[in-house]
């Protein structure tokens, strides 16, 4: 963690008072004392010093100097960590650290989010709470439902108004034949039960009164979660669930 820190060195001068201005920035961030130097070696020293203790605050340091330092050499630290064994990389957009992800996975979330509307921000939001070093499992199994239904719901039903999850399960559950998967399924009659299936395991949250008995989901849970936002909204923008 130390190297992935010190990697995000630059040359001149200019830079060097941007790294320290970086420097103070990410200590206030992750609530580390700095002395009182100036100089960025100085700075940094105190820094790496007050980050020894443990490498989650390396780690929390990382994740804000990404977001601040727009020199900082991505590919490098990304190299760094895998070589490192670390359960972290860097984030697509480079703005922090993730869990490391199956790339499988990633790729699908990458292309679930390549459209600029509601459901790529909903479904960016829900990734970042699952996998991000600010994990929420609450938080992104509610971002997740709203993907889902920033997708569906013009699909299932365009003219509710105010339209949530819980509206497009009950046409899918009680009006099925209107819609279609185009997967044939077992009985070669495009259902979109499979579909059905699958929202009303998202939905609700556990952690809302809707699911009865309210609780915390775990992280994992909500992991699970977000994947399966995932395949819906890939299935939606590719036109798997059409009109019957």
């Amino acid at each position: 963690m130390r190297s992935a820190l010190t990697s995000m060195q630059v040359g001149g001068s200019r830079e060097r008072e941007l790294d320290a201005n970086v420097i103070r920035r990410v200590a206030l961030a992750v609530r580390l004392p700095l002395g009182s130097g100036s100089g960025v070696h100085t700075l940094m020293g105190d820094f790496l010093r007050n980050c020894h203790a443990a490498d989650d605050r390396y780690l929390d340091a990382i994740d804000a100097a990404l977001y601040m330092a727009r020199h900082a050499d991505a590919e490098r630290l990304a190299q760094i960590l895998e070589d490192g064994g670390s359960v972290w990389t860097i984030r697509s957009d480079r703005k922090g650290l993730e869990r490391r992800v199956d790339p499988a996975a990633t790729q699908a979330f990458e292309q679930a989010t390549n459209s600029d509307d509601l459901a790529s921000v909903e479904l960016s939001q829900a990734w970042s709470r699952a996998f991000g070093r600010d994990s929420d499992a609450s938080d992104a199994w509610d971002h997740s439902i709203k993907a889902v239904e920033a997708i569906l719901a013009p699909i299932v039903v365009p003219a509710q108004d105010k339209p949530q999850l819980g509206h497009v399960l009950g046409q899918l559950r009680n009006q099925g034949e209107r819609w279609r998967l185009v997967v044939p399924g077992p009985e070669q009659d495009h259902s979109v039960g499979p579909l059905v299936t699958m929202l009303r395991t998202i939905w609700p949250n556990p952690d809302r009164h809707a699911a009865g008995d309210p609780r915390t989901p775990s992280l994992a849970e909500a992991q699970t979660v977000v994947h399966l936002a995932v395949t819906i909204v890939q299935w939606a923008r590719s036109g798997a669930i059409s009109l019957a």
